[in-house]
């Protein structure tokens, strides 16, 4: 337990600065309350451009429709989410994420149903799977790989539990009709920073908790291209700051 969590501090701060923890921990064990499934409803609190538009995915256009649609439209995703049981090193008992079925279902909410064709792995340091287009764009198929490059977490008291991880998310376009072709270029790479701060009203002695609200918010930084003369440049203008940064409030109802 520590008094006052970095984590915590950070995401209160808004802070720019780039991240300086490492991988400090195989994965984010998480309090015993919220062990078992979950109906999850997010809403996008506040949304900045740290560097401006001109760094902003997508522009000024992208950051006023997004604010229209998520913050002014009172936009709410709802999806599932479970936590399990596992091992630790020592062989004791830790709840961690169901990694693999929470992106299906966060997936599927933002997407629609068919969105994910397929996960090729879900480890905590390596996600990768297979994308559909939303449906009606007639889009082509995306591969998603997401690498931990960071991680940490701290337990501040029974009712408050605060947590990280940096990704590096890298988009591409998926090979699936021809294994043998040549790796193409990405279409994307960023890293994502989300920090997570959960709390309970109070923690009954038995466990059972029923609701879970969350704090979270998103960080998004770009990474240096060595094929994309523009991406370069756009990288340096940043100066390691973030691009784009999120606020969510998330409840968890316990099903």
């Amino acid at each position: 337990t520590v008094n006052e969590s970095t984590l915590e501090k950070r995401l209160q701060e808004n802070s720019l600065a780039p991240y300086l923890y490492g991988m400090e921990a195989t994965d984010i064990y998480y309090p015993s309350y919220l062990l078992g499934s979950w109906k999850a409803s997010s809403k996008t609190t506040n949304i900045f451009a740290p560097c401006g538009y001109e760094l902003f995915p997508g522009g000024k256009s992208a950051y006023e429709n997004t604010v229209q649609k998520e913050i002014q439209g009172h936009d709410v995703l709802e999806y599932k989410a479970r936590f399990i049981n596992n091992y630790a090193q020592d062989a004791s008992t830790v709840v961690i994420a169901d990694r693999e079925y929470n992106a299906k279902e966060i997936a599927k909410a933002a997407m629609g149903s068919f969105s994910v064709v397929d996960v090729g792995q879900a480890t905590p340091n390596r996600f990768s799977c297979l994308l559909a287009p939303p449906e009606g764009s007639g889009g082509s198929l995306i591969q998603v790989d997401i690498l931990a490059i960071a991680r940490k977490f701290e337990s501040v008291s029974n009712n408050e539990f605060c947590c990280s991880e940096v990704v590096r998310q890298i988009v591409s376009p998926a090979n699936k009709s021809n294994p043998n072709a040549p790796p193409t270029s990405p279409l994307s790479v960023k890293e994502i920073e989300t920090i997570s701060i959960y709390n309970v009203d109070n923690n009954p002695e038995d466990g059972t908790v029923k609701e879970v609200k969350c704090k979270q918010r998103t960080a998004m930084f770009l990474v240096p291209s060595q094929t994309d003369p523009v991406a370069l440049k756009k990288w340096q203008m940043s100066r390691g700051q973030p691009v784009d940064v999120r606020y969510y409030d998330v409840t968890y109802s316990k099903i």
